[in-house]
């Protein structure tokens, strides 16, 4: 492989590595933000922890029937989908204006999030060279594979 040109696998696993990457930090980090999100809205902290654990649900729930969606769309356009769904609950979630928006915003970013990984998984599965050593699909399940979420 000549440096400065990256083969198919490659370009897949950094993708799906970037993406994981972004997940996590896109889950993660909210709490962070926790503090100031209950000032700005005005909610109490019962309410904050409703409108973060509305995540969870349909996280849970779509790892299982992501894989199923994945399956019948294909993982590029399921994986498409689950960005823009990521990217639009994320950015939304800046422009929440209250209890009832933050819970729907973090739901739909549950929704992404949850039918990416399963999906994610199927992507290295196929379009990455099933061979020994230290193939993309190797590194992959040596690191944890999707255990970063």
């Amino acid at each position: 492989m000549r440096l400065g040109r990256l083969s198919p696998p490659t370009v897949v696993l950094a993708l799906l590595c970037a993406m994981y990457f972004l997940y996590f930090v896109n889950r993660a980090s909210i709490a962070t933000a926790a503090p100031l999100i209950r000032v700005d809205l005005g909610i109490d902290n019962t309410q904050l922890g409703l409108a973060f654990s509305a995540f969870s649900i349909p996280y849970a729930f779509f790892q299982l029937v992501g894989g199923w969606v994945g399956d019948r769309l294909g993982p590029r356009a399921t994986l498409a989908i689950c960005c823009a769904v990521v990217g639009i609950s994320t950015i939304l979630t800046g422009a929440a204006t209250g209890i009832a928006s933050l819970f729907l915003f973090r739901l739909a970013l549950g929704f992404g999030e949850g039918a990416g990984f399963p999906t994610a998984t199927r992507a290295m599965t196929s379009w990455t060279p099933q061979v020994t050593g230290d193939s993309p699909r190797e590194l992959y399940i040596r690191s944890g594979g999707s255990a970063m979420h």
